[in-house]
This record gives structure tokens, C-alpha cells and sequence, in this order.
């Protein structure tokens, strides 16, 4: 199981990114049933697990929430002090269409300002080894382009280097006239344009796909539909009050 720092230093709040069957995860985490959608839900003690849909849940309560990813950006959020959670489901889709900003909003909309909150993006696909079309560029650029107007947009025509040495060799280009897409990196775009600091946040480096075979990752299996399909649980609680 791996742990962000910024979350670990909140007394009061336990978290992990680890894989389904790890035994340190919670018996009774709650995870929505995840739909690509920007909808945030407050975890409330009748909903089913897996039968609500929302893609972000957040709580004051002690029950443990989570989401599922195998490539997509899990975040968990914290308030300084402890008092509310979110865990995140952050897909292209959901980010694009303003899950982020939902989320943080769950806690300004309860006084808890948006420098008190601590941003950690657990294990996902890294610019490495996501390969987008020519036309998922040219339409994001049209839709979100304004979220990085003064500066770098989250992609490189050229495939960059992993940030971590890979236990598996990064994918080749397969589309004519595609790019290399920094999901993470939309994310902090994202993250930093509802107010958030870059300081606040913590961003893995480990990537999904091409760091190790043990984490979960949708386009890799793709690649190599030999493989079990599996999920990584990110998950966040309140332990005391």
C-alpha cells in the first residue's frame, strides 16, 4: 500500500492507494458506482455501495470512502484539520466536465477554506504511456484550452521518458499524428485553476501502466488482454474527531 505525505502529516486522517486484496484496506469502504460523470455525493449510512452514481464522495463521518481507477486519476482529499474527506474518480471526462471543482466546493460550501485543503493524485497513467488521437487533441484543445491559456497544454507530441524506472516496457505509437496526454497534469491544471496551490498538492509518480505489473491498469491490459483484470483501491477515512 502507498501513502501520500501531505495526507499522513493530518492527524486523525488514515488513507492508502493499494490494490483490491491488500490487506490493510478497509472491509467497508464505500465506493460509488463510477460513471465518468462530475457528480460528488456526501456518503450518507443507507446508500448500497456501488449502486449510487457519482464518480467523488465526500464525509465528515468515520466511514471509509473510496474510488476504484486502473488508470484514471484517484485523488483524496483533506481538510487541514481532519473534520472532512473526499476520495475522487478523475477520468478525462469527469475532469473535463468539472468534477474538481465540485469537489472542492463540498467543503467551501461548509466554510472550510480552499488553503486548508491537502490534494494527493495516487498511481495513474503517466504521459509515458497514454497515447491520444489527433482529434481527442484538437477537440480538448477547443473546450479546455482555456485552462492552460498561459502556458504548457498537458501533452507533448513527443513520448516522453517514464519518471520512474519501468518494470514494463512503455507502449508504442499506434495512431498517425497522436500525442502523449498528462492526465495528472490536467489534473493539478484543474486543482490549482479552484484555487488550489501547487504546494497543497501531492501528485505519485508512480505510472499504472508501465512502473510495475502489479498495479491496475485498463490500457495495459488492452495491450495485453492475457492479463487479470484488477483495480486499485484509493481509499480515505476520518479515524478520530
Amino acid at each position: 500500500m502507498q501513502q501520500a505525505d501531505n495526507l499522513g502529516a493530518i492527524p486523525g486522517v488514515d488513507h492508502g492507494f493499494c490494490s483490491i486484496n491488500d490487506p490493510l484496506r478497509p472491509a467497508e469502504v464505500f465506493i460509488c458506482k463510477q460513471v465518468h460523470s462530475p457528480s460528488v455525493i456526501e456518503w450518507q449510512a443507507d446508500q448500497v455501495p456501488n449502486t449510487v452514481e457519482a464518480d467523488g464522495v465526500c464525509t465528515g463521518e468515520h466511514h471509509p470512502i473510496a474510488v476504484i481507477t486502473a488508470d484514471c486519476l484517484p485523488l483524496l482529499i483533506a481538510s487541514q484539520g481532519g473534520e472532512k474527506v473526499a476520495a475522487v474518480h478523475g477520468g478525462w471526462k469527469g475532469l473535463q466536465s468539472g468534477i474538481i471543482a465540485n469537489a472542492i466546493k463540498r467543503f467551501t460550501d461548509e466554510g472550510i477554506a480552499v488553503d486548508q485543503l491537502r490534494v494527493a493524485i495516487g498511481p495513474s497513467i503517466k504521459p509515458c504511456c497514454y497515447e491520444v488521437s489527433e482529434g481527442f487533441v484538437a477537440q480538448f484543445q477547443a473546450d479546455q484550452g482555456h485552462v492552460w491559456s498561459t502556458g504548457q497544454a498537458p501533452w507533448s507530441t513527443a513520448q516522453p521518458a517514464p519518471l520512474l524506472p519501468p518494470e514494463i516496457t512503455p507502449p508504442y505509437a499506434r495512431q498517425e499524428g497522436s500525442a502523449w496526454f498528462d492526465l495528472s497534469g490536467y489534473g493539478v491544471m484543474l486543482l490549482q485553476a479552484a484555487g488550489i496551490r501547487r504546494e497543497q498538492i501531492e501528485v505519485s509518480e508512480v505510472c499504472t501502466y508501465c512502473t510495475s505489473p502489479t498495479f491496475a491498469s485498463y490500457r495495459r491490459r488492452t495491450h495485453h488482454p492475457e492479463e487479470v483484470k484488477t483495480l486499485i483501491y484509493s481509499w480515505i477515512a476520518r479515524i478520530t474527531d
